[in-house]
């Protein structure tokens, strides 16, 4: 024991008595002394054997000054683990450091110049240096690799909190072995830690013994079925899954650490914590994040948990380590951002969410409360949580000290030795693969701007400025970073509604209590009435007849009340969301995520077009010729009919039906058979927003009759289609035949169907790419002209990412779309499902069929619809039907390929070109793929169905449509004709200035 009094007295001898109290200014001017120390001692021993080697090697040095060499040498880093030899990872490394704009390290230069020569060479040392980086924070790839590393912290009185690397899991087999690769870890750490010496200060605070044994988890990693529209059910799911893990640390005396991750997870995560507390006694640890706009509400809510059910947890306050994703993902959802965008608000929120949990800190063994753990590299930070804890007459022993391994060992050892405080390392353990997401972050943290490290460390920075009070200088920019100047997919068109630019519809947040109860009681009240009754071919000539003698009267209508009904349109529908949701729920089949982006999407159309519009109808003048006036002006076209499909029942047919209204023409609307109901209520919402009775009709009834009437009526000038190729050419074919009582040719805005490809590289992310294929080729049944039934894999991944495909598949829930937990729902109708069926069979003539996920038993008597499982069938050729004929159901056919370019070749190769894209990570790859791949959407690194108005104008190619593109600048040309006139200005040898107001509209004075 006489080193444990001899530590103390060093603690109590450096810093003061722990007892002293201090108050207001007090506890600020004891944080000033107290983070003075810890920087001096930090910078003592930079100038030491903790050199801060990290900043010594060339690759980072440089990354510092060239911000876009850090970009691609990252880049490079994250993809790295995936390559095959020596010559791949040479070919991605020449691909990355050539980008525009990159400024070579002498070293790299002279080796790209050297070319083929040294290329073993040159590989050889980059695979040394990435290594070497990555060896500084992950402590080896099992736990038998990192315990010497875990033993040598602990004799420098380091402590450790180890974590298994692998973020997310894809399928229940990846997430049973994380689980069992923990419940492994914990035991043998247990034993091969129990003849360790003892440490008073690591294993005592002032409520007794401290665990020896410290785990951390991420519950993504932990299940493949995690669904936050499902919530209870995820809950549950997740007690149960945790319960042996919570069970062998108990067992082991261990304690165990809740990891938090994303935003969307950060309330089922607090849940689930609260909830396994309660199940299982087990010492427990929760992370909190103060970059979190929320966190202090967040620390709240667990402060009062832990009192009431008289729990004591420990909660790891950090920063957060997801910025740059969580603003992207904010921003790509049209959401408000959930961070403070000031990196001083997060250091002030950090100081003040420490404050709170300090003041639930308990005195006494017997009550529940919070301990607090402090993960941060920041001496300020350190600094005023120990005065505050001083000034709560709390001892240091209260607080427990954490940094990540391989960062701040300087801070870290200064914390350690001369404060005599505990520390604790949180020390990832895990293969190069999963662990390269966990360094890229890590190198970011290190070498941002805004990083304490880089300006405590390597810059040698005021200490004022580090040590200055967060509070007093950081600025609140507000929760919103959506909607602003650089979201805008439009101009702002004055008078049509609010005035502002085009923003997307935000899609609902479904990892939100209230989104989704507000969600479930719609669909609860939700009933289907009956179909409307079925149109006549009789009832065609009526129609068109009165959508003829009205055109003239709605394309005199000023453009600007055109515009109006859409955006009035656009706000009922903006009231009505979850209504509509819940009805093609019930009349579509669709999930709830899918239900409510269809109506998201009929939002957009309205109020996209509306601000498109009005511009398009003013005139514009064609260069400025002294005596001469010439411009162009459009006018809408006549009667158009709109015949759409069943996928999309409100989205798309509202597209194509408010195009052409609000171009001035009118408009019939026939809806697919199988939903007339989502397309009645779009219509009584248009009229009830000013579209006439007589410019807009509804018209349901069977497209082989009613539809095949109208589109050969000759007083039709525009049909709208979407549907099939076999349909959308018998439209094509009816409309070329151009009779002698016919005024106009017709024109046809067709979009058909697709057999979508995406290509799956080499270097592919396969976390990203199986499930950006699963969710492309499955979501909605796969009943989506953009949905994926082609899987291009190259051959150095085929056998991987087929397994991880299968096995993610059978994680995904075929179930009632009624139901929160359901993936896949119903297909369409009985004879669609026949129809699918037919396929499978002959795929597995052709190919090898590698899943065929079942149907619950009683789930089509239950619900009276018709479903089809998932099914992969691989081994399929460029020559089989399966790679080239449209499906329109959940059937995925994979196919190898050699390289890219066959991958490529592939891919282009049948008559659909809609939609297509490719998961690489090589960036020659993926510009090839902008020129070569040509379909009408491609998408990069990400799943290819969800297209946004505004921001990916939908439509196909050859087979697949005549070129417009829904939701883009362009498309409302299709509704209208252009005219020309030229006017001459001279009268009687003088010309006018046009532009002067002297000069009317026609030229005269």
């Amino acid at each position: 024991m006489a080193w444990f009094k001899t530590r103390s007295a060093r603690r109590t001898s450096a810093i003061g008595s722990s007892k002293r109290t201090f108050v207001g200014s007090d506890v600020e001017a004891e944080t000033q002394t107290i983070g003075m120390q810890l920087l001096e001692g930090a910078r003592r021993r930079q100038k030491g054997v903790l050199s801060g080697k990290f900043w010594s090697d060339s690759l980072m040095e440089w990354s510092l000054r060239d911000p876009q060499f850090k970009l691609q040498l990252f880049r490079f880093i994250d993809c790295f683990p995936s390559l095959n030899g020596r010559d791949d990872v040479y070919d991605h490394l020449v691909d990355y450091l050539k980008q525009p704009g990159v400024t070579l390290p002498p070293g790299l230069s002279a080796g790209l110049k050297a070319g083929a020569i040294f290329k073993g060479t040159f590989v050889d040392q980059m695979t040394k240096q990435v290594r070497g980086m990555a060896s500084r924070f992950i402590a080896g790839a099992n736990a038998d690799e990192a315990m010497p590393s875990l033993r040598a912290g602990w004799d420098r009185g380091v402590a450790f909190s180890v974590d298994l690397l692998g973020e997310a899991s894809v399928s229940d087999v990846e997430a049973n072995a994380y689980l069992q690769r923990y419940v492994d870890l914990l035991n043998g750490l247990a034993t091969q830690t129990k003849d360790w010496p003892l440490s008073e200060t690591l294993e005592r605070d002032h409520l007794g013994v401290v665990p020896r044994v410290n785990v951390s988890v991420k519950i993504s990693a932990l299940s493949a079925r995690i669904n936050v529209v499902d919530h209870e059910r995820t809950l549950a799911h997740l007690v149960e899954t945790l319960r042996p893990l919570l069970e062998a640390a108990k067992a082991a005396g261990a304690l165990v650490n809740f990891d938090m991750e994303q935003y969307a997870l950060k309330d089922l995560t607090l849940e689930l914590f609260m909830r396994c507390c309660e199940a299982v006694d087990f010492n427990a640890g929760l992370a909190l994040q103060a970059y979190l706009r929320s966190a202090s509400s967040d620390a709240q809510r667990l402060i009062d948990w832990s009192r009431r059910v008289d729990r004591l947890v420990t909660v790891r306050l950090i920063k957060g380590a997801y910025w740059d994703a969580e603003v992207a993902g904010a921003e790509l959802s049209g959401w408000p951002c959930p961070l403070w965008t000031d990196k001083r608000q997060t250091d002030a929120t950090f100081e003040r969410v420490a404050d709170q949990l300090l003041a639930a800190c308990p005195r006494e063994v017997t009550r529940g409360g919070i301990k607090l753990a402090l993960g941060s590299h920041n001496a300020r930070s350190i600094a005023h949580v120990l005065a505050r804890a001083r000034s709560l007459e709390l001892p240091d022993s209260a607080i427990e000290l954490q940094m990540l391994r391989g960062m701040a060992d300087e801070l870290k050892f200064a914390a350690a030795e001369d404060l005599g405080l505990r520390m604790r390392e949180y020390v990832p353990v895990g293969e190069l693969v999963p662990g390269m997401a966990y360094l890229v972050r890590r190198l970011l943290e290190n070498t941002s701007n805004e990083s304490w490290l880089l300006g405590g460390m390597a810059d040698d920075a005021d200490p004022a400025k580090l040590l200055a009070d967060p509070a007093k200088t950081a600025t609140d920019t507000g929760p919103s970073m959506i909607n602003s100047e650089k979201h805008a997919l439009s101009a702002a068109v004055e008078g049509v509604g609010d005035g502002r630019p085009f923003f997307n519809e935000p899609l609902r947040d479904f990892a939100r209590d209230d989104q989704r109860a507000a969600f479930a009681a719609s669909i609860q009240r939700s009933t289907l009435s009956p179909p409307p009754s079925d149109a006549s071919v009789a009832d065609v000539a009526r129609v068109i007849g009165a959508a003829a003698s009205a055109f003239d009267r709605w394309r005199d209508v000023d453009p600007h009340n055109r515009a109006a009904v859409l955006t009035r349109a656009a706000s009922t529908m903006r009231g009505r969301r979850d209504e509509l949701s819940a009805l093609m729920i019930c009349e579509a089949g669709k999930t709830w995520e899918e239900a409510d982006a269809d109506v998201c999407e009929a939002i957009d159309f309205c109020e996209y077009y509306a601000r498109e519009a009005v511009p398009l109808f003013a005139p514009r003048r064609l260069g400025r010729f002294t005596g001469e006036l010439d411009e162009t002006i459009y006018q809408p076209r006549g009667v158009c009919v709109v015949i759409s499909p069943w996928n999309f029942p409100l989205a798309i047919c509202c597209g194509m039906t408010v195009a052409a209204l609000v171009t001035g023409n009118t408009v019939v609307v026939k809806p697919a058979e199988q939903t007339p109901r989502i397309a009645r209520v779009l219509c009584e919402i248009l009229w009830a927003a000013g579209a006439p009775r007589d410019v807009l009709h509804y018209l349901p009834g069977p497209g082989e009759t009613l539809g095949a009437a109208l589109v050969r009526d000759p007083r039709v000038t525009t049909i709208a289609f979407t549907g099939s190729k076999a349909v959308g050419l018998d439209i094509l074919a009816a409309a070329g035949l151009t009779g002698d009582d016919q005024s106009s040719v017709k024109r046809v805005v067709c979009e058909m169907g697709g057999k979508n490809a995406i290509i799956i590289d080499t270097s592919a992310d396969l976390d990203e790419a199986v499930l950006g294929v699963r969710h492309s080729a499955f979501a909605f049944a796969g009943q989506k002209c953009s949905a994926a039934s082609r899987a291009i894999v190259l051959d150095a991944c085929y056998d991987r990412f087929l397994h991880r495909l299968i096995e993610a598949t059978k994680a995904l829930t075929v179930g009632d779309p009624l139901d929160p937990g359901t993936d896949v729902g119903p297909v369409i109708d009985a004879a669609a499902k026949a129809k699918i069926r037919d396929y499978v069979k002959i795929g597995e003539q052709e190919g090898t069929l590698s899943l065929a996920m079942p149907v619950p038993d009683g789930l089509e008597a239950r619900t009276g619809r018709s479903f089809v499982g998932p099914h992969i069938i691989s081994g399929i050729k460029v020559t089989d039907r399966l790679a080239n004929e449209e499906i329109f159901g959940p059937v995925l056919a994979v196919m190898r390929a050699r390289d890219f370019d066959e991958a490529l070749a592939i891919a282009n190769r049948t008559r659909y070109k809609l939609t297509g894209g490719v998961y690489s990570r090589r960036p020659s790859h993926l510009e090839r793929a902008k020129r070569e791949f040509r379909v009408g959407n491609l998408y990069l690194n990400r799943g290819i169905t969800g297209a946004l108005v505004g921001r990916h104008p939908f439509g196909g190619l050859g087979l697949s449509g005549v070129g417009s593109k829904a939701g883009g600048s362009d498309y409302l040309l299709q509704f209208v004709e252009p005219r020309a006139i030229a006017e001459n200005t001279m009268r009687r040898g003088f010309a006018p200035e046009v532009d002067s107001p002297e000069v009317d509209s026609t030229g005269g004075l």
